[in-house]
């Protein structure tokens, strides 16, 4: 049954056109599912690694693709087929939906077979849109069962507290957060309650911790219970296909980023951080079958508004304002980055580092205004 759910995709380097923020591209080759035996035994997987040592800002581009899983290297490498014993690697899982939702139940349960330590720490109810702000306030931390906390904070406040308590002799090897129940594209990305823990992750932590972020849109078969492109993904579904569809479409996703992680530990087999100091990776799968992923792409983040949101007076209180969100329809401009990526098919990749400085050149028309300002 496992096999059933695995994704199939292969990595192939289709395009080097935008690589102008990486100092080296160090080792494509193609992925191939583990099972749970071959994981344990940490027998070498390489590919979908980039380095990013010269990574400024929040916009990376390389293009890859990946379409079949098998083990054979893409490009020449040092590490391409070097057998790497992989450690078990102390794991820290949070998310913005809530420590018992089943996408972060999904990460739990596929990296805990893998034989790594996990420890789920989350908030204790839906913290979706916190971006990355934390609770400056006493914090209630019940532990639901061994080694899982829900906690009265949000997303980026359980990385700080869970890094420091429940790993008190070494932080944690990696932060994963999601898998978020809603895409994180374009403009949502720094509105991400699953996102702000990765950057709190990266540059609030002491000292800073490799983060992934993780999400996806809920994966729909029966379509006459629910709109796709409507719907609510903070709703849950009462209709038993969708839910035990959307189940399996989780646990492909969870196994898709325990094959990320494996590489990036063969890429790192030195022991050093899984990834490039203060840089995270934004993860986005699409809800589609796995026969219909075109592939991989570490990618820029797009800009398209993915949804609106405006408040109105409450019928009942006019001092009352309630939320008006409305999903917006893709724009699918191929220079707009993971947003038009997701929706063509492609699981999305974008490496980022919470820098909000603008380009050289916006900056540049900044200046003027304030070369005769005094203060």
């Amino acid at each position: 049954m496992l096999q059933k759910l695995l994704p199939k995709p292969f990595l192939k380097l289709e395009s080097l056109s935008k690589l102008k923020s990486l100092s080296k591209l160090e080792s494509f080759s193609k992925l191939e599912p583990l099972s749970k035996a071959t994981r344990l035994k940490t027998t070498t997987l390489t590919g979908l690694i980039v380095s990013l040592p010269a990574l400024v800002s929040i916009t990376v581009s390389v293009i890859v693709s990946v379409t079949a899983l098998v083990s054979a290297p893409a490009t020449a490498s040092d590490t391409a087929g070097v057998s790497c014993d992989k450690p078990a690697l102390n794991i820290l899982l949070t998310n913005d939906d809530g420590f018992d939702k089943p996408g972060i139940r999904a990460l739990h349960r596929v990296f805990k077979q893998a034989g790594h330590r996990v420890v789920l720490a989350a908030p204790e109810k839906n913290a979706s849109g916190s971006s990355t702000s934390v609770t400056f306030a006493a914090i209630k931390v019940t532990q639901a069962e061994p080694d899982v906390y829900a906690i009265a904070g949000s997303p980026a406040t359980t990385v700080l507290l869970g890094a420091r308590a429940f790993f008190p002799d070494n932080p944690p090897d990696l932060v994963i957060s999601g898998i978020n129940k809603g895409a994180n594209l374009g403009p949502a990305t720094p509105v991400s309650g699953t996102v702000g823990a990765t950057i709190a992750a990266i540059l609030i932590a002491q000292p800073a911790i490799p983060a992934i972020a993780v999400s996806t849109d809920p994966f729909v078969v029966n379509t006459s219970v629910v709109d796709t492109h409507l719907v609510d993904t903070k709703t849950q579904t009462t209709d038993k296909a969708n839910q035990k569809a959307n189940l399996e479409h989780l646990n492909r996703v969870a196994e898709f980023v325990l094959a990320l992680v494996g590489n990036l530990q063969t890429q790192h087999c030195d022991g050093s951080a899984l990834l490039p100091s203060k840089v995270a990776l934004n993860v986005n799968y699409p809800p589609i079958p796995q026969d219909e992923i075109k592939g991989v792409q570490l990618h820029d983040q797009g800009k398209a508004p993915l949804f609106s949101l405006s408040y109105a007076p409450s019928e009942k209180d006019a001092t009352i304002y309630v939320p008006r969100f409305a999903i917006l329809p893709p724009v699918l401009n191929s220079e707009d980055g993971d947003t038009a990526a997701f929706h063509e098919g492609y699981i999305t990749v974008v490496a980022i580092d919470g820098d909000y400085t603008v380009s050289p050149a916006n900056k540049a028309k900044i200046a003027p205004a304030l070369s005769n300002l005094t203060p």
